[in-house]
């Protein structure tokens, strides 16, 4: 009789699939672990054990499979944790086709053993479906048939009645990890997926009605107006906007007192000239980039994206809509530009900057080759690329230009840099373990001679011009941290604007960084 045998497979299956949580980095102490989450751990592996069973009519094959697709992704989260201190959610789903798409910026991060062990697992998988004689007649046989359907049928009703695990998430993925483990966790992720988000930016009733920028709650950040003389008469001249979204931009100085100074001298200087600097809260660390990116552009806090907090570009690339900065700005007759040295549809911005009303997206297509630095295009060939539409669009059209840096994205450590270097970033000698934060602040040494030249051209001209500019996370430095440990994950930011003196109205304010479109618009507007 095969039928035990089949279910006797797929129960060690579910068994083996379970210990296997144990592997799973941050280790899950399944806090909340009950008969419900052993029940839809049972059918999340039952299902795709049977679903395996109707593909292969193997049943050796599809309990390995199925193990084994499971400790792809216990690697894959492993991987993520170990550089992101974040584990693995349902919608990093996109790794697994960006990794192919995009491998530079994804498979450096697998590390050796992990790329191995995935190898080890794909021939695993290709050898026992070749060997495995352990063939069912699934369609034939109607006993086979109907037990496979049954374990199909069962697991799907019991996934179905017990969907209301979705209500346990807080959205804390340390949290919500330890309380459901590793399985579950994603199954309960997966559930909040499917719901869109019932959220508003703060630009909706605004793009149409060419109303002023919405009132930033509880912030009084009126008190700068006198400084910037860009205001409401009609006779005045509509200023250039300059949003600048900078690649891993921290100032690391704080977080390692041994790193030189002046690494960051022409920045300082811009500092004191701000209208209004400080540190923003950004909900990415070392990798993300969109998320701070959707926050920025939209005014919406992560909390109120729930389940599409970790990928808000994949729900904003449907027919979901949302009123963004660039709508607001399109509506105030501006002609608005994205600057990103990379593929448009990597993350699908090809799809969502149309939705938002972006004029041109100048992508990877608009440099070439020397104009790199290291593996990506540099922030003085995008500088320069800026200056030249401003130039170009003098006395045409408002300005508003996002800029989107490249120049500082990892993999560090793959970058090559001599003893010399190394030691001249730093006040007193170091260990090999900072050759990667000698890398990055080669970089940042790149990004401040960029800001200098972009501020010191703004002077110089005959337009007025305001700009914002911010890191979109901290770097990737596993070595550095393991040493001095990791930097808070703040980033700073500062808005600028051309007319604006030394000290003049400068205001120091931290916040969160959704919070920072219309804190810079209301000095504008």
């Amino acid at each position: 009789m095969v039928v035990p045998y089949i279910m006797g497979a797929g129960l060690l299956c579910a068994v083996a699939a379970f210990s296997a949580e144990f592997l799973v980095k941050p280790k899950p102490r399944h806090a909340g672990l009950n008969f419900k989450i052993v029940l839809i751990n049972l059918s999340i592996f039952g299902f795709i054990y049977g679903l395996m069973l109707l593909l292969s009519g193997k049943i050796i094959f599809s309990a390995t499979v199925t193990f084994l697709l499971y400790c792809i992704l216990i690697v894959v989260n492993n991987a993520k944790y170990l550089n992101l201190m974040e584990p693995l959610v349902f919608s990093d789903y996109d790794y697994f086709t960006d990794a192919f798409r995009f491998p530079r910026l994804y498979i450096p991060f697998l590390g050796v053993s992990g790329i191995l062990g995935i190898m080890t697992a794909v021939a695993v998988i290709i050898c026992g479906f070749c060997i495995d004689p352990s063939h069912i007649n699934r369609f034939t046989d109607p006993v086979v048939a109907a037990s496979v359907m049954g374990i199909e049928t069962g697991c799907l009703l019991i996934l179905w009645f017990t969907r209301d695990i979705k209500n346990l998430n807080t959205f804390n993925i340390r949290e919500d990890l330890n309380n459901l483990g590793f399985a579950v966790f994603l199954w309960s992720y997966f559930l909040a997926y499917l719901e869109k988000p019932a959220v508003k930016s703060p630009f909706e009733s605004f793009a149409s009605s060419g109303a002023d920028v919405p009132s930033e709650k509880d912030q009084d950040i009126n008190e700068n107006r006198n400084a910037n003389e860009l205001s409401h008469d009609g006779n005045a001249v509509m200023p250039n906007l300059i949003a600048i979204q900078s690649e891993s931009f921290f100032d690391p100085r704080e977080w390692n007192p041994n790193i030189k100074e002046d690494v960051l001298k022409d920045y300082d200087s811009i500092l004191a000239e701000s209208l209004m600097c400080g540190k923003m809260k950004v909900p990415a660390w070392g990798a993300n980039t969109i998320r701070t990116e959707f926050s920025f552009l939209t005014g919406i806090s992560p909390e109120d994206m729930k389940g599409h907090r970790f990928s808000p570009y994949q729900i904003s690339s449907t027919s979901w809509k949302i009123v963004s900065l660039v709508n607001f700005l399109k509506s105030r007759g501006y002609h608005t530009v994205c600057i990103h040295p990379y593929h448009t549809g990597f993350y699908h911005r090809d799809v969502i900057f149309k939705k938002w009303q972006f004029d041109e997206f100048l992508d990877i297509r608009s440099f070439t080759k020397a104009d790199k630095f290291g593996p990506y295009v540099s922030d003085a060939a995008i500088a320069d690329r800026m200056l030249g539409l401003c130039e170009e669009w003098n006395g045409r059209s408002p300005l508003f230009i996002f800029m989107i840096t490249m120049e500082n994205h990892g993999p560090l450590n793959l970058e090559s840099i001599t003893e010399e270097e190394v030691q001249g970033r730093f006040k007193d000698r170091v260990s090999d373990d900072f050759r990667e934060l000698a890398v990055y602040l080669r970089h940042l040494s790149n990004e401040n001679d960029m800001l200098r030249k972009l501020t010191g051209n703004f002077k110089e001209k005959n337009y007025p011009v305001s700009m914002v500019f911010y890191g979109d996370h901290v770097p990737i430095l596993p070595k550095p941290y393991a040493v001095l440990g990791e930097p808070e994950g703040t980033v700073p930011y500062f808005i600028w604007n051309c007319n604006v003196k030394p000290g003049e109205g400068r205001k120091l304010l931290n916040g969160e960084i959704h919070d920072l479109p219309v804190m810079w618009l209301k000095g504008v507007f």
